[in-house]
């Protein structure tokens, strides 16, 4: 059967079942109400003159979709609480409260206060959760959390938002921690485990180790797990952290995410012994693709250990961080700060009396390559820093230092351009630059130096100093554009005439105004802030970008239907703030909703391949992955040969080049790319290329053959629709035709996904993800395409999935060939323990259809109707379950609905089975609810 084919009929009952869902008043879910000082564990919870009255009474409900769990305002509870059950995207769970009054309260000493393990699909919002723990910092028992939200079984989870809460602790010296989630895998662990994380708007303070984190155990090792791949779009955005012993917002294993709009102050402020993690305020680790953006970081110190005390942090094993719009001042240690990572931009911030005292150098932004990870990456490659106001006022502080720590690979391809530079008149040893040994910085160029005297300067460079910009551009080449000016302290005039429109096209708000002046050292850019109320302060967090000229779209995680007001301020070359703004305002339009999508381009991981790209070479025989990473090419490469693949270029040699992309869910696809392939440039002897798109074994484009690709002609690629499994290789392969001259190939492959699903299966490959667990299973080939036959009469079950799953569709065509006398069975099984725990829906062509469970071998019917199911015939039998209500359809019409008010299983792998029957199964699909 045709792959689009079979798309068409899934999508058409997932989107019957999907609809006949949205409309029944169930999916709202059950309230439930608990009151510390009015409830009792007797009452049925369900309003608000019936509350339970403890959090273990939670602790020992499993929660549906849509359920609300509200406590009380002004009530407190000295207990943790397990919050169990999981939500869907259209249906989350939510706990938070009701009434008039203070946040709820929740403390405990417990090591969580508030937990949740193998969950997704929840809300925790608007309550104010208290740990009490006595213990010191360094004490060797669990840390006491906040909130603790831990995966460590395999399954995809998502949808989980930490909103509007209060989170603190009894003080800096406790063993205490905000938020947590966290990953704990072994280290072959290289794929998605949570998506689609919210972390907004909390106050966290008072605690001793960290404010908010998220991060992945390496169970193999015992260590910190290494993999970026853990989690995808966490967004960190708008909390305040304060008061804190060491960390601040600390977000490892990650990529694809945001850490914006948040204030962290006075962390690091543990001032006994034992702490050996020097501390930072706002810092990503392990990850990729991060955007941390529009932060302000003050008063850090470093915990007594000598370490970091840094603002912001690019540390080790990351790669493609974006440090920008950003202001760290004030700290003990430097403003910016790197460890050992690659391809990183630290650009528009603002940088300014950080004191740099501690053993990352003296920089107001400090690069080193520290790292406890060399055997995965060390070194510091393609870093960017431009564009940032940095203000030396500090003594003995520059403004940029770099210091080698680590061992293991050199730096390259670092540069320093285009920033301003500030040194303060009258404060001692200060300098423009410290460059250590064995840390170059290969390119300094056009920066803009302003000083009181307009001419004095003083930089290191490998142990040599320079005291004048003339022999310092003569010893290094350095500064050659740039200009030393002088100080200028006058603040410039002020924009004014500020519109504002929804712009369709760019799905943003347009904003022009009436450009300032400036009479001394230039205007250098404008500021814009934004809020939902009129009246607002600008901040840094509650900035939206800067603009050089006098208008500015604004795209920053806008909701639909939504008023923003604007304020501009004009800045100048030295940093001075115009002493007035303008204001604008304007209502968004609709925001589509965001797809799931994988770019070649955007994708593209440099520290270890993967998690969804990978490289390779294919020599006829085998795929074999590209040997390394080449920083100055910005590719993979093999070895000394031309064969490479980088972010949007491919080059082939003697063998082909292939960028792979693995399926990280089932679902249906759509492939394309932003921009025709071409071959970039041509000379004697090219003759070309030919490319094609595999999926697995399988060619889908061209239909046969190659496409070949020719110097000055473009080919378009693909648009093309298909289902694919989780683990199916969708491969990009470029060959060289006769010879590898001038064969470098621009190809950026983009991957939508339209659909996802827990799991599919046409059975057109292998059934390894099916334990058979007794019969006869076997594909076998009818009506030309592929099916999972049965033939054991005495009976047969074949299980997949994992024990986590929840609320789904599963469907599948159901053909019974043969039957016996008394009447055959096929079965669709759900939420399955064993053979002898479980829930099921069947048709039999002798006993119509039921839905039914089984506890410890004996069934119960709970919905059963005669319904006419003939041997030879197809049917399209599918069931969805949420909570404890089963549906099953025939033929895309519902037939049977049954609640289970014991609720026996919640969770559980999914199966197919048969009885006095031969069966053939096809086209199964497992979506989420």
């Amino acid at each position: 059967m045709a792959q689009k084919c079979v798309y068409v009929a899934l999508s058409f009952i997932l989107a019957m079942v999907l609809f006949v869902h949205d409309d029944r008043a169930f999916a709202a879910g059950t309230t439930y109400y608990v009151s510390s000082s009015t409830g009792n564990d007797v009452n049925d919870g369900t309003s608000a003159g019936t509350p339970w009255q403890t959090l273990a009474k939670i602790s020992s409900h499993t929660f549906n979709p849509g359920d609300k769990i509200l406590l009380k305002s002004g009530d407190t509870w000295n207990e943790s609480v397990s919050l169990r059950g999981s939500g869907t995207t259209l249906h989350p769970i939510q706990i938070t409260s009701y009434g008039s009054g203070s946040k709820p309260n929740l403390r405990s000493s417990a090591p969580a206060v508030v937990s949740m393990t193998n969950e997704g699909g929840w809300i925790i919002s608007g309550l104010d959760i208290e740990c009490t723990t006595t213990n010191a910092l360094t004490s060797p028992s669990t840390a006491n959390r906040a909130i603790d939200i831990t995966y460590n079984v395999e399954g995809s989870w998502s949808n989980i938002s930490i909103e509007g809460n209060r989170i603190r602790g009894p003080g800096i010296n406790s063993n205490s921690e905000g938020i947590l989630i966290s990953a704990v895998y072994p280290t072959n662990k290289h794929s998605e485990v949570a998506r689609n994380i919210v972390i907004s708007n909390n106050e966290v303070y008072n605690l001793g180790w960290r404010a908010i984190g998220v991060a992945g155990w390496d169970s193999t090792l015992s260590d910190s797990h290494k993999s970026s791949a853990l989690f995808r779009n966490v967004k960190v955005h708008n909390n305040v952290a304060y008061q804190l012993g060491n960390q601040g917002i600390v977000i490892g294993n990650s990529n694809h995410s945001t850490i914006k709009w948040n204030v962290v102050h006075d962390a690091g402020q543990y001032t006994g012994a034992g702490v050996t993690w020097g501390p930072g305020g706002i810092w990503p680790i392990a990850s990729s693709y991060v955007d941390v953006m529009f932060n302000e970081v003050y008063n850090m110190s470093d915990s007594n250990t000598g370490h970091d005390a840094s603002g912001l942090n690019i540390d080790w094993s990351n790669e493609y961080i974006n440090v920008q719009y950003n202001y760290a001042h004030d700290n003990k240690g430097n403003g910016v700060t790197t460890m050992a990572n690659i391809n990183s931009r630290i650009t528009e911030n603002k940088v300014k009396s950080n004191r740099g005292e501690t053993s990352i150098g003296t920089g107001q932004i400090a690069l080193s390559d520290f790292t406890a990870d060399t055997g995965r990456y060390s070194g510091l490659k393609n870093l960017i820093v431009a564009n940032n106001l940095i203000v030396v006022d500090q003594a003995n502080t520059s403004a940029l230092s770099s210091k080698d720590t680590s061992s293991g690979n050199s730096w390259s391809g670092d540069s320093f351009q285009n920033n301003r530079i500030v040194m303060t008149n009258g404060i001692l040893g200060t300098s423009a630059y410290n460059i250590g040994l064995s840390a170059p910085v290969d390119l300094i160029n056009d920066n803009r130096f302003y000083q009181a005297s307009g001419t004095a300067f003083q930089a290191e460079r490998f142990g040599v100093s320079y005291g004048t910009m003339a022999a310092w551009r003569s010893a290094t080449g350095f500064d050659l554009g740039s200009t030393v000016s002088v100080l200028d302290n006058a603040a410039p005039g002020n924009p004014s005439g500020g519109s504002a429109t929804w712009n369709s096209g760019s799905l943003g708000i347009s904003i022009t105004w009436t450009a300032a002046s400036d009479a001394g050292s230039g205007l250098n850019h404008y500021n814009i802030y934004r809020s939902t109320t009129p009246s607002f302060t600008p901040a840094y967090s509650n900035m939206v970008g800067e603009s050089t000229t006098a208008s500015f779209t604004d795209r920053q995680e806008l909701q639909s239907g939504t008023t923003y007001y604007y304020l501009i301020e004009a800045e100048d070359n030295n940093g001075n703030i115009s002493s007035g703004t303008t204001p604008a305002s304007a209502i968004s339009g609709t925001i589509p909703a965001l797809t799931r999508k994988f770019e070649a381009f955007k994708d593209v991981g440099v520290i270890a391949q993967g998690p969804v790209w990978y490289y390779h070479k294919w020599d006829g025989t085998n795929y074999t992955p590209l040997a390394n990473y080449y920083a100055p090419w910005r590719m993979w490469r093999d070895g000394s040969t031309f064969l490479t693949v980088g972010e949007n270029l491919q080059s082939p040699d003697g063998s082909d080049s292939v960028r792979t992309w693995l399926a990280p869910e089932d679902g249906e696809i759509t492939l394309s790319s932003n921009e025709a392939i071409r071959i970039l440039n041509t000379g004697a002897g090219a003759d070309g290329v030919n490319v094609r798109i595999l999926k697995n074994n399988a060619q889908i484009w061209p239909a046969s053959g190659w496409q070949q690709v020719i110097y000055g002609t473009t080919v378009s690629s693909p648009t093309l629709t298909l289902d694919v499994i989780k683990g199916d290789a969708i491969r990009f392969v470029v060959n060289q035709n006769s010879t590898n001259l001038y064969d470098t190939v621009y190809w950026n492959p983009i991957v939508n996904y339209n659909s996802t699903y827990l799991l599919s299966d046409n059975f057109e490959g292998s059934t390894g993800r099916w334990a058979v667990q007794s019969g006869s299973w076997s594909v076998v080939t009818d009506s030309s395409s592929k099916k999972y036959k049965q033939t054991g009469y005495s009976g047969g079950l074949t299980t997949a999935g994992t024990d986590s799953w929840s609320n789904y569709t599963l469907a599948s065509d159901i053909h019974i060939s043969n039957a016996a006398a008394g009447g055959g069975f096929a079965n669709l099984v759900f939420r399955l323990t064993d053979a002898n725990n479980k829930y099921f829906v069947f048709i039999s062509n002798m006993h119509g259809i039921e839905i039914k469970k089984t506890i410890a071998g004996t069934q119960t019917v709970l919905a059963s109707k005669a319904h006419t199911i003939n041997v030879g015939t197809t049917y399209r039998v599918s069931v969805e379950v949420t909570g404890n209500r089963m549906d099953m359809y025939v033929d895309g019409v519902l037939q049977l609905s049954a609640t289970d008010p014991a609720f026996t299983f919640s969770k559980g792998k999914i199966g197919l089975e048969t009885y006095n029957a031969t069966v053939l199964y096809d086209n199964f699909i497992l979506a989420e609810q």
